[in-house]
């Protein structure tokens, strides 16, 4: 990887600057809310009620470090990204669903989003069987078990929906 960062989001993401999709501000504006900068909301903060509310919650995603810090798990997956996978892949390791690159990307962007507490906004193009279809990904960090614990919540909002 590059020492300037530019490999990490490599062929498949465009980063964005901010969440474009009006579910991605809503699911952004949430976040920020539940604990303005500087400080990083507690994953307990986090309320199915006002996901849903925001109709986002079939959309987004909670991602735990492994303890060894060489992987990541989704703890909690929408329903819409478990059937554009095809599968559920919850609390499985990424490298265990994922192609090998991908998963490489996928733990590069998680640990970057971890190490640095800041989110990160990405547009990419989803193909896999039936769909073709552009995507809005957003990864915004938050406090785990302790405040040294940083896990990963945020959605995947797919145009077709």
């Amino acid at each position: 990887m590059a020492g300037d960062g530019t490999d990490l989001y490599g062929a498949f993401f465009e980063r964005l600057d901010a969440p474009a999709g009006p579910r991605a501000k809503a699911l952004h504006a949430y976040w920020r809310a539940l604990a303005p900068p500087p400080n990083l909301p507690w994953r307990r903060q986090i309320a199915m009620d006002d996901l849903a509310r925001l109709d986002c919650l079939d959309s987004i995603f909670i991602l735990e470090p492994l303890e060894d810090g060489s992987d990541w798990r989704y703890r909690l997956l929408g329903t819409r990204i478990v059937e554009i996978y095809g599968q559920e892949v919850t609390n499985v390791p990424l490298r265990e669903h994922m192609t090998s690159e991908e998963a490489e990307q996928a733990i590069a962007l998680s640990n970057a989003v971890r190490d640095s507490r800041e989110p990160l906004f990405l547009r990419a193009r989803f193909v896999s069987g039936d769909y073709d279809t552009p995507i809005e990904t957003m990864s915004l960090p938050i406090l785990g078990r302790d405040a040294d614990d940083v896990w990963l919540f945020g959605g995947t909002f797919f145009t077709s929906r």
